[in-house]
């Protein structure tokens, strides 16, 4: 019995290796491998600022070791945002769940919502590394908004840069879009 697999497969591997210089029957001719295409064909990364958020945070919740390393959780606890598109307060009952490694790296990844002035609630999931010592933090940033006027969110990716806040309990998150 001949096992064939999903035509889906068969179309996305096609696709994978055909953007890759590689044919059904090996590669393409007259394909640019990558390592001999011009820098100026693979575009620079570029941002735009998006908002500054203050928050709020408690004590962290200790959860102690775990097979991925010691775990805690930072509850979010309100906060407000202000950038040139969209404006708002950033809403108690989310967290910030960490994993410190063994290599001395602290895993983020906080899941809160956001409100806009002008009512719209907006999921924020925000996943990254702290790195020396709290010297380097920097996520990256994937929102959900409901269709409307802040539905952009939903179309691009986002990166920040964190750094503790003016006075304890409270951090500074700029975040950018990348265009």
């Amino acid at each position: 019995m001949k096992i064939s697999p999903p035509a889906g497969l068969i179309v996305l591997i096609a696709l994978c290796l055909g953007a890759h210089g590689f044919g059904a029957d090996g590669p393409v001719p007259n394909s640019t491998p990558p390592e001999k295409q011009s820098p100026a064909s693979v575009p620079p990364l570029l941002t735009e600022f998006v908002y500054e958020a203050l928050v709020t945070i408690d004590a962290p919740v200790d959860v102690g070791a775990t097979p991925l390393g010691r775990r805690r959780y930072i509850p979010i606890t309100g906060g407000t945002f202000l950038g040139p598109r969209l404006r708002g307060a950033i809403l108690p009952g989310g967290a910030d769940w960490q994993t410190d490694r063994s290599d001395g790296v602290t895993e983020a990844d906080a899941l809160y919502s956001i409100r806009t002035d002008d009512g719209v609630v907006i999921i924020v999931r925000n996943q990254g590394v702290i790195a020396a010592g709290g010297a380097y933090m920097r996520t990256a940033l994937r929102f959900t908004a409901p269709i409307g006027p802040y539905e952009w969110l939903n179309q691009s990716q986002f990166v920040s840069s964190i750094a503790g806040g003016p006075r304890p309990g409270t951090v500074i998150i700029r975040v950018f879009r990348v265009l």
